[in-house]
C-alpha cells in the first residue's frame, strides 16, 4: 500500500467571491510547486456553487503534508485568501492508490 496521503478540500468563499478564492489559490498552488513531497495541487471549480473552490491534494508520505501545512501561511500565498472565506474549509482524507498522473 501506498505511502502517499491525499485529500480534497473544499472552500466556500464569501458571497461572489469565488472567482476572487480561485485565482487566490492558484497562486497558492504556485508556491506548492517548490514544497517537498507536493505530487499533486489542483485547483478545481463547480459549475453548479459560484463561490465553491475544490483543491485536490496528493502528496508523497504523511510527513511532506504536515511540512506544508506548517510553513508559512504568507509565503504559500494562503493569507491572502482566508479572509474570502466564509467558513472553514472542508476535508475529505484520501489514500492514493494510483492511476494516470500518479508516478
Amino acid at each position: 500500500m501506498s505511502a502517499r496521503v491525499g485529500r480534497y478540500v473544499r472552500m466556500i468563499a464569501t458571497p461572489g467571491d469565488g472567482a476572487t478564492l480561485a485565482e487566490g489559490m492558484l497562486r497558492v498552488a504556485e508556491g506548492m510547486r517548490a514544497a517537498p513531497g507536493c505530487e499533486l495541487y489542483i485547483v478545481n471549480r463547480t459549475p453548479d456553487e459560484e463561490d465553491a473552490v475544490w483543491v485536490t491534494e496528493v502528496w508523497s508520505d504523511e510527513a511532506a503534508s504536515e511540512a506544508a501545512l506548517e510553513r508559512d501561511l504568507g509565503e504559500a500565498g494562503l493569507g491572502a485568501v482566508l479572509p474570502l472565506l466564509a467558513g472553514p474549509p472542508e476535508y475529505i482524507e484520501l489514500t492514493p492508490v494510483g492511476g494516470p498522473g500518479l508516478t
